[in-house]
């Protein structure tokens, strides 16, 4: 019977440990298999489903805009503050696709993207036509082109603005500011450019985004994953270019980083994570905030710091951005004028979220949150592709006093916001349904088999010890047992 005991121990000791060994085998060995299978998988590889998912995304993108309303122009050209009123949201979709695509040597590829957009009536307050008041930028952009010239030119060019009408502050429909319209006064700034004989020129169409629908932003060149994803995603160049040529200093005119949209897998939170953005001209580094679940996938959520935008006594870095050399700008704001066609154009995050209180309070009518404003990219871990995303600008304008334009000599110099943004997109329920069924349900499956065999070994190496403890500690009482030979007490009748 002791006999029998030992074996059962043995037996289910050893059990136990050959299922605890194998399911710690089995960590390495799923685990390999999934870096394998997610490398295979997300290569860009010419007809593969990643490759279809990243030339023509078919999740839904969003372009919203809000317009900010100068509802009291008149007396900010008299030195008051601007009062703001927020109009919006007027939401575009946005369709994406990207051509000339060709392999390279180096495991990289080459692209462009087209990006079109489409007015969504049904997500919009109102329509295109709605019109508001906000700073004459083809004014501004012509009067900065003249700020060193001699005050006859500026004097003349004045008179021409009188004369077609032109004023600091002017109606515009959401269309024409977004879009473009054609203006007369640039259209004669550059004849009299070219017929004395001067080097520069403005469009004679004007609009924040004109010539960026049914366009694209020049070319990239990224690493495919075909030769290894340590670099997956990664710009290598844009428009043949290794680096920019905007800025002043060499950290500042690097190309860091994908297009915000593929990272390398495996993703380590602590490391930043790097974009490059052809709106604001430059690099971006986003690092971890927290853990969100979208649609039932787990994201690590990277946003851009404060620091990130900081003046140069916080993050002398950002002295490169200082344009021209030297003349900086307080946190959160960017000039952006030297790769704008020299329009005095500023961009910030919505309503100077980051921003110094000085640059909020030039202003009446905003209200800077973090929630709501902030940019976001939602990265899922284990394939490195953003699932939800939020990319969240504001374009402004410097309004000033320029020397030899009467009409701005009351004018308090202010950064005027024009417009914030809100470009997203987030994974549709049929891609994270599929992603869930081929990823997550899988990646569940080998944790539980390892887990469980783990768990089971466990319990059984438990019990085996218990039970030799019992044993050799509490040892059973010797058994008494009655004597069938001895008198017993009967029952009474």
């Amino acid at each position: 019977m002791v006999a029998k005991k030992f074996v059962a121990l043995v037996v289910f000791g050893s059990l136990g440990v050959i299922l605890l060994v194998l399911g710690c085998v089995l960590i390495h060995v799923f685990t390999k298999m999934i870096h394998n299978g997610v490398e295979d998988n997300i290569a860009l590889k010419n007809g593969s489903q990643s490759y279809k998912r990243w030339a023509d995304p078919s999740s839904p993108i969003y372009f919203q805009v809000w317009m900010f309303d100068v509802v009291n122009s008149a007396e900010v050209l008299q030195g008051d503050k601007p009062v703001l009123i927020q109009k919006g949201p007027y939401t575009y979709r946005e369709v994406r696709h990207k051509f000339d695509i060709s392999y390279n040597k180096s495991g990289t590829l080459s692209y462009r993207e087209e990006i079109s957009y489409f007015f969504q009536p049904d997500m919009s307050v109102g329509s295109e036509n709605d019109t508001f008041v906000s700073v004459n930028l083809p004014m501004l952009t012509v009067v900065e082109l003249l700020r060193w010239e001699p005050k006859w030119l500026k004097e003349v060019i004045e008179i021409v603005f009188v004369g077609f009408g032109e004023k600091v502050f002017q109606k515009y429909t959401v269309h024409d500011l977004m879009w473009g319209y054609p203006d007369k006064i640039l259209a004669e700034v550059n004849k009299w450019a070219k017929d004395h004989k001067h080097n520069f020129s403005v469009p004679d169409m004007i609009g924040l985004f004109y010539n960026k629908n049914n366009s694209n932003d020049g070319l990239y060149q990224i690493y495919s994953g075909l030769d290894g994803v340590q670099d997956y995603g990664e710009i290598v160049t844009w428009n043949g270019k290794s680096k920019l040529d905007y800025w002043n200093s060499e950290i500042t005119n690097m190309i860091n980083g994908s297009d915000g949209t593929i990272y390398p897998p495996f993703v380590d939170s602590s490391e930043t994570k790097y974009l490059f953005s052809s709106d604001l001209c430059r690099s971006l580094g986003l690092v971890y905030k927290n853990t969100v679940n979208i649609k039932g996938i787990d994201l690590d959520q990277f946003v851009a710091p404060d620091i990130m935008f900081a003046n140069v006594t916080v993050n002398p870095y950002n002295a490169g951005f200082c344009s021209p050399p030297g003349n900086c700008l307080p946190s959160g704001l960017l000039n952006v004028s030297v790769c704008r066609k020299y329009a005095p154009v500023i961009m910030s995050m919505p309503h100077f979220l980051g921003c110094d209180e000085d640059t909020v309070n030039g202003v009446i009518g905003l209200n800077p949150s973090r929630e709501e404003h902030e940019s976001y990219i939602d990265i899922e871990p284990r394939t490195g592709v953003a699932m939800n995303v939020g990319k969240k600008l504001q374009v402004n304008a410097l309004v000033e006093s320029i020397t030899g334009f009467s009409t701005t000599d009351n004018i308090k110099t202010v950064v005027l916001p024009i417009i914030w943004l809100n470009e997203s997109a987030m994974i549709s329920d049929g891609d994270a349904s599929d992603f869930k069924s081929q990823v997550t349900d899988k990646i569940k499956l080998t944790q539980g088999v390892q887990y469980g065999l783990i768990g089971l070994g466990v319990v059984l190496i438990i019990i085996v010890i218990i039970i030799i403890i019992r044993i050799k500690f509490y040892p059973s009482e010797p058994s008494h047992h009655i004597n069938d030979d001895e008198p017993r007490l009967l029952p009474a009748a």
